[in-house]
């Protein structure tokens, strides 16, 4: 088994929500976060109200899935990624689950 945890843009929520349908996951778990950055002039010009961090708004998701599944997921998110915002892709990763009750 695995654990996958994919965090996206509140924007990518509905997409990544089809992708857990498309492979039939049925239980999982979504999380309203903030991102911040500490690069947020350099990253977005001197025209940004904000001086130090402009916060984001993503979800983040996570499964205990099988391999298989993870892997078809990780592969999806691979292609999502070209289509989102550049510097604000998806991301996912995976972990090994030893045990699980």
């Amino acid at each position: 088994m695995k654990l996958i945890v994919l965090m996206s843009l509140t924007d990518y929520r509905d997409k990544v929500r089809k992708m857990f349908e498309k492979h039939e996951v049925k239980i999982y778990s979504e999380v309203e976060i903030t991102g911040h950055t500490s690069e947020t002039i350099q990253r977005y010009g001197w025209w940004v109200f904000e001086k130090e961090d402009v916060p984001m708004q993503s979800t983040l998701f996570f499964a205990v899935i099988s391999k298989e599944k993870a892997d078809e997921i990780l592969a999806d998110i691979s292609a999502l990624r070209a289509e989102c915002d550049p510097d604000h892709p998806p991301r996912a990763f995976q972990v090994n689950v030893e045990k699980m009750v």
